[in-house]
């Protein structure tokens, strides 16, 4: 019976985290990129720790009123998710907003900036996929499957024994 238990706790524990981890990595197979909302700007259609998943598209396909992920600079990685208030096409450059703001942001998005539009949203993920990149996550992870591993280990030592 204790056997039993312990395989079944294991189970438990490793088919949550990989059901957690399907939506952050399913999408990529298809082409998408996956990013965190970390900011209030882009409420309510994109509330902090929603995932928005991204889809790359030429500048052209990017309309008025699409939410659009880009890069800050050309030095940095960093990202951010706005809509889409106007296209300055000779100038190649977006004017974009947060839903939230109440004016277009300083700085336009040039064309080069861009990563994609976003095509879809998951609620909460966006801030465990954070956790899950930081060093702090990978190490709950491992943690979870080796805790997992002794409970299957475990339950074969009571197995034995009772044989």
């Amino acid at each position: 019976m204790l056997s039993k238990l312990l395989n079944i706790l294991a189970t438990i524990m490793m088919v949550v985290v990989i059901l957690l981890a399907v939506p952050l990595t399913l999408p990529k197979l298809f082409g998408y990129q996956i990013y965190g909302i970390l900011t209030e700007s882009m409420e309510p259609v994109y509330p902090v720790g929603c995932a928005v998943y991204v889809k790359s598209v030429q500048p052209e396909d990017v309309q008025i009123g699409d939410a659009i992920t880009f890069h800050l600079g050309s030095g940095t990685q960093a990202t951010a998710t706005h809509r889409v208030v106007e296209i300055d096409t000779k100038k190649q450059e977006f004017i974009t907003k947060g839903d939230a703001n109440a004016s277009s942001d300083v700085e336009p998005v040039r064309f080069s900036q861009l990563i994609g539009k976003v095509t879809g949203k998951l609620p909460w993920i966006g801030g465990f996929s954070v956790f899950l990149h930081s060093g702090k996550g990978i190490a709950t992870c491992s943690l979870i499957f080796g805790i997992a591993l002794a409970l299957w280990k475990i339950a074969d030592r009571v197995k034995e024994c009772k044989a």
